[in-house]
């Protein structure tokens, strides 16, 4: 008797247990499924706000990059249009008869008649084909007259160097020449920046100051 007694206290046990269980999940007692799916659609919710977010954010990201890709194009083209105009007033001179000395390439080594001469020669070229080639050849022929002569040859609208007391004459004509023959502005801002380092530490080692600025 007693066994049963024990037998059925622990069935009705298990049958309350098991009704709990599925109260529960059926939302008894105020939660249970119904606190999950609304939990479920806020998650679903915050998700897909999250991915709005992500794809806002991405379209600004490319839109400053298409930006800034056009602002470093509009710089180059700039740079090639004042670099071109560059060449051209070196190359192409309207009217070379009236060119000042300071214009000319390697006036500071030429007599006042070889100025008269080049200017008259430069005029007389019937195309921008053959004025070009005569000034190259006369860079040419400067350049070794410097050599020659040991003097320092200043290319038109260049100014002292930067550390220029520090350097031989063939040093200084070497880097005007470099100078000379670069095309981009940030290439000769760059090359001009080394130099500035370079004549910094060379003072530095000779225990002098650097005079010169360029």
């Amino acid at each position: 008797m007693k066994h049963r007694t024990e037998i059925s206290i622990f069935i009705a046990a298990m049958l309350a247990l098991t009704s709990m269980s599925i109260y529960a999940d059926h939302g008894g007692g105020g939660g249970g499924a119904s606190d999950r799916d609304q939990q479920m659609d806020r998650d679903r919710d915050y998700d897909r706000d999250q991915d709005r977010m992500r794809d806002h954010m991405g379209v600004d990201t490319r839109d400053r990059d298409r930006d800034r890709d056009q602002d470093k194009d509009h710089d180059k083209d700039r740079d090639q249009v004042r670099d071109r105009d560059r060449d051209q007033d070196r190359l192409h001179t309207q009217d070379p008869l009236s060119m000042s000395s300071r214009d000319i390439y390697g006036s500071e080594l030429m007599m006042e008649d070889e100025l008269k001469q080049y200017r008259k020669q430069l005029a007389n070229m019937e195309t921008e084909q053959a004025r070009e080639q005569f000034q190259i050849q006369h860079e040419k022929q400067m350049q070794e007259r410097a050599k020659k002569q040991g003097k320092d040859l200043v290319p038109p609208g260049q100014g002292p160097i930067y550390g220029g007391e520090l350097m031989t004459v063939e040093e200084r004509n070497q880097y005007r020449e470099q100078l000379w023959r670069m095309d981009a502005e940030e290439e000769r801002l760059q090359f001009q920046a080394q130099h500035r380092e370079k004549m910094a530490a060379r003072a530095k080692a000779l225990k002098r100051d650097v005079e010169e600025a360029e």
